[in-house]
């Protein structure tokens, strides 16, 4: 009878296989950050961390774009605490940490969220997206469901949706966890481009599984 390798096995070929020796030693590939408001993160040592001011460029960016769409401004303040590029350029990756201050909603809400209402949230969103577009905004291909999760042992709203690519044809995988704690929402914006997707899914995962707050 033919020797048949586990399944376990043959994806540990396949990591190695990708991966070389480098999965064999010390782990230097990620850093810990500790952020305001008692958050802290491993993200990736060699990553492009924005400077305040590049930070403060994208937001001024962000609030132009709503303002030109007609969108109503939110009650909150919201200030980016990380913004980080993967290298090399052009980026196939980024990793976002924002605080909006006070929040929209509270734990108590999502616990009450039915399905309805959160595709009544999907479509809201998408209508949003769609304003956003015509005033400069990526374009959205598609808006994928939300949902609800546990992060750190708090409900998460998790709204996930696919863009078009700023500098190339591959479409671009979004998702925003926003987590209402206290008095105000922590939303962390993981994205990578979808043709590189098995590099940056792993190492976004463990940028996610890190977060502490």
């Amino acid at each position: 009878m033919n020797s048949i390798i586990p399944k376990y096995l043959f994806c540990a070929l396949v990591v190695f296989a990708l991966l070389g020796n480098s999965a064999f030693a010390e782990d230097t590939s990620f850093r810990w950050v500790q952020l305001a408001y008692g958050i802290s993160l491993d993200v990736p040592s060699h990553w492009t961390v924005f400077s305040q001011d590049n930070r403060r460029n994208l937001g001024a960016a962000g609030q132009a774009i709503t303002d030109n769409a007609g969108i109503k401004e939110l009650s909150g303040r919201k200030e980016s605490l990380l913004a980080m590029n993967a290298a090399p350029n052009p980026t196939g990756a980024m990793i976002g940490v924002s605080i909006t201050s006070p929040p929209d909603y509270t734990q108590n809400d999502l616990a009450a969220v039915t399905p309805g209402d959160l595709k009544e949230v999907s479509a809201e969103a998408l209508g949003m997206f769609r304003k956003l577009e015509a005033s400069g905004g990526p374009k959205i291909i598609e808006m994928q469901p939300v949902r609800i999760e546990k992060f750190n042992n708090y409900r998460v709203l998790v709204m996930p949706y696919v863009r078009t690519g700023i500098n190339g044809p591959s479409p671009w995988q979004v998702t925003q966890y926003k987590i209402p704690v206290s008095n105000r929402l922590i939303e962390i914006t993981l994205s990578h481009r979808q043709s590189d997707a098995i590099v940056w899914r792993p190492i976004l995962e463990r940028v996610k599984r890190s977060v502490q707050f």
